[in-house]
């Protein structure tokens, strides 16, 4: 089987098995989705089917379909994207050497290479490297960001500035600065440091998580247009539990790349939100 590589939200780059196999189960997708909403209304106003909701007679195709398209899906790669902040030798790193998840390591080495180019003072990096706030985000006191490479694998939520802004405007990715972005003095100095950028990548499926292939959010994008609020929702950050080499990164797309606008449409993003 050739390797495809695959976005979530373009249906006509699925590998075509999976095309065919949504296509022909269309019908049961929509038939599971109106009688699990119906349900779901009626619940609304009677405790009796929150406690004990009747069967969906459809589930059973439903689960089918599922597993069909989870097993055609293995050995395709996924396309997500990173948002965050570079200097120009972490974007040569990156495509050189890799995507490499978060560590009290890689923190380490960051924030040493930026004291060593002049982005910023060794008073500043060991404040950095002290600072309890920082320490707990890469103890995962708040949330998991150590051992893992986010991702969004739906484009659309690139456009969302509310959701993403944040990780273009700071340097050094949330366990930096989270917590600091109120304080003048430490957000000037991260978001003085580097541009911009998105990392293309390319991850094969399944992945070591309790979701695999994603199969379901594969089908719930399918019928998105015809039904509202399909579960499981087709939208979700995507953490991957491992670095990524090479060849699973496609691209860095700069700040100054045309395609970065394309991506987030971000020159029309509220005042509030502005990267430039």
């Amino acid at each position: 089987m050739d390797c495809k590589d695959f976005e979530l939200e373009l249906p006509e780059s699925w590998p075509e098995g999976v095309r065919r196999v949504v296509e022909d189960g269309r019908d049961v997708l929509l038939a599971y989705h109106h009688e699990r909403q119906r349900i779901d209304r009626l619940s609304w106003n009677d405790v009796r089917v929150r406690v004990n909701p009747p069967i969906n007679a459809y589930r059973p195709a439903y689960d089918d379909l599922v597993e069909r398209t989870e097993e055609l899906l293995h050995g395709h790669r996924l396309i997500g994207y990173h948002c965050t902040r570079l200097t120009p030798s972490e974007a040569l790193e990156i495509c050189t050497h890799g995507l490499r998840a978060l560590s009290p390591s890689l923190m380490h080495v960051r924030l040493e290479a930026a004291v060593q180019a002049g982005l910023m003072t060794p008073a500043q990096q060991q404040f950095f490297r002290n600072s309890p706030m920082v320490q707990a985000h890469l103890a995962n006191c708040h949330g998991h960001r150590t051992g893992y490479v986010w991702l969004c694998p739906n484009r659309s939520s690139l456009r969302y500035a509310s959701a993403i802004y944040r990780l273009f405007r700071s340097w050094g990715g949330e366990a930096l600065y989270a917590g600091f972005e109120d304080d003048a003095a430490v957000a000037g100095v991260l978001r003085s440091i580097g541009l911009p950028a998105i990392v293309k990548c390319a991850v094969p499926l399944p992945v070591d998580d309790l979701y695999g292939c994603r199969a379901a959010q594969l089908l719930s994008n399918a019928i998105l247009p015809l039904i509202a609020y399909p579960e499981p929702s087709p939208s979700f950050d995507w953490k991957i539990p491992r670095d990524l080499n090479p060849s699973e990164v496609i691209d860095v797309i700069g700040f100054e790349d045309q395609r970065f606008e394309d991506l987030t449409g971000y020159r029309k993003w509220p005042v509030d939100y502005r990267l430039d």
